[in-house]
């Protein structure tokens, strides 16, 4: 049973905040996953995934190699009893010199991994699959991604410099202001973080808002929602409320339940603020 969280070198690590493999048997059999700013690309060698969307649709099956654009919503993943993956975190606009498509096509989807790079896609996981040891695959990834990294696109920095900004806020900034700070139109600002983050920047910034609402909760303590609330500069408890929901598809109360449950139950996994087990 291995897990290895590993940080890549210069200069994936401007664009990616790390590569993950497991090979550890499914803790849950199903989990939301909350939204963060992050894209992330999965390589799978083992039994399918499933992911169920909100609504009604029936689940997309993923098997061997996918992407998850920006994701504003949760979904469930349904997980195989025991995982074989392989998967890069990227950090906020760090995936379109990999992926290079306007990320804004990839946000709440899924796709299959070869829908975006084609035949190149099967050569990455068939590469990775001849190479039996988890640190010989990581090392393996990065040579390929290296491969695969592309220049960054025209308005690179000044997106980096409002995402810092944004962040630095804990999301809790305009962004009128903030385009005017940039010496930009807003306009121009929004039109450059849906192709290069995957999203506008007023929901990047919620969603970088509900990480800080997410770490501000401790379940091993009683919990003061309007002092939180107050904290994270919302307007008042039931804005609060309203956004913990959107986000998780729970109660401020249920939720609560529901990480202290995780945490009885499984104190390494509760660690993980952006997965919250169901069953």
């Amino acid at each position: 049973m291995t897990h290895i969280l590993h940080v890549p070198g210069f200069p994936l690590s401007c664009y990616i905040d790390w590569l993950w493999y497991t090979d550890a048997p499914a803790l849950y059999s199903r989990e939301k996953i909350l939204p963060a700013p992050n894209v992330d690309l999965m390589i799978n060698f083992g039994e399918p995934f499933r992911v169920y969307e909100a609504g009604d649709k029936p689940p997309i099956t993923c098997s061997e190699s996918w992407s998850a654009g920006l994701q504003s919503r949760y979904t469930i993943v349904e997980f195989p009893a025991s995982t074989n993956v392989l998967s890069v975190s990227f950090k906020p606009g760090g995936a379109y010199p990999f992926l290079r498509l306007p990320l804004s096509e990839l946000q709440d989807q899924v796709v299959p991994l070869a829908a975006l790079w084609g035949s190149f896609a099967a050569e990455v996981r068939d590469h990775l699959y001849e190479v039996p040891a988890a640190t010989e695959r990581i090392a393996l990834l990065e040579r390929l991604l290296l491969a695969r990294l592309g220049e960054a696109p025209r308005g690179w920095d000044a997106v980096q410099f409002a995402v810092g900004k944004i962040a630095q806020h804990r999301g809790v900034l305009s962004i009128r202001a903030l385009s005017s700070e940039m010496n930009m139109s807003q306009k121009h600002l929004i039109a450059q973080f849906k192709r290069v983050i995957g999203t506008a920047p007023k929901k990047l910034a919620r969603i970088y808002r509900f990480q800080h609402l997410l770490a501000g909760i401790d379940p091993t303590q009683p919990v003061d929602w309007a002092e939180l609330a107050h904290q994270l500069s919302y307007h008042d408890q039931s804005h609060f409320s309203k956004d913990l929901k959107a986000f998780t598809g729970l109660s401020p109360g249920r939720y609560l339940r529901q990480r202290r449950e995780v945490l009885e139950a499984s104190p390494e996994h509760a660690r993980n603020l952006h997965h919250l087990a169901i069953g």
